[in-house]
């Protein structure tokens, strides 16, 4: 029978993955509390949110979302972090926040499980490459810097032929 306060849970569980655009499961164990609280401002700041609930809780608020999440996908302590504004951003500070941390190589907590970003499902090394990609900002300059290339080598080209010309004749004026 469900208690008065894991329906409250549920309720707000579902509220948040209703709002989100994006969802990462990690595990968390082996976080301290100051990493922890670290985390969560860190994420809070890029947009999103950093929650841990219990594996029943979030199966049952994920029914009634986009995010459906399978019983068995949900094994261990699990931290959500929900983004909100940028679907990225959440993600790659949690990847910024860890890269700070001096943990021993090969050691990183927490520990992606998948994510399901614009409803599309990753596993942990799709979202380790992911978290790794450039800002939309920056791929957008790198966008425009491309398309802009050709149309400098024409014009650089065009004006070459005119710029010869004016040498050719300054070259005249000078010997005359």
């Amino acid at each position: 029978m469900a208690n008065a306060k894991n329906i409250a849970i549920v309720a707000l569980l579902k509220e948040k993955l209703a709002k989100a655009k994006s969802v990462v499961l990690t595990d968390y164990r082996g976080l301290t509390h100051k990493q922890s609280e670290e985390l969560h401002r860190n994420v809070k700041k890029a947009g999103g949110e950093f929650v841990v609930a219990k594996n029943s809780l979030l199966e049952i608020a994920s029914q009634s979302s986009t995010y459906n999440l399978e019983p068995r996908t949900l094994s261990g302590p699990t931290g959500a972090i929900l983004a909100y504004e940028d679907e990225l951003a959440p993600l790659k500070e949690l990847f910024k926040t860890i890269k700070s941390w001096s943990l021993p190589a090969g050691r990183q907590v927490p520990k992606i499980k998948f994510g399901t970003i614009s409803g599309i499902v990753y596993n942990e090394v799709e979202i380790d490459r992911i978290a790794k990609l450039p800002s939309q900002d920056i791929l957008r300059g790198k966008l425009v810097n491309q398309l802009n290339s050709p149309i400098y080598s024409l014009v650089y080209s065009l004006n070459f032929n005119i710029q010869k010309l004016v040498y050719v004749l300054e070259g005249v004026k000078n010997h005359v």
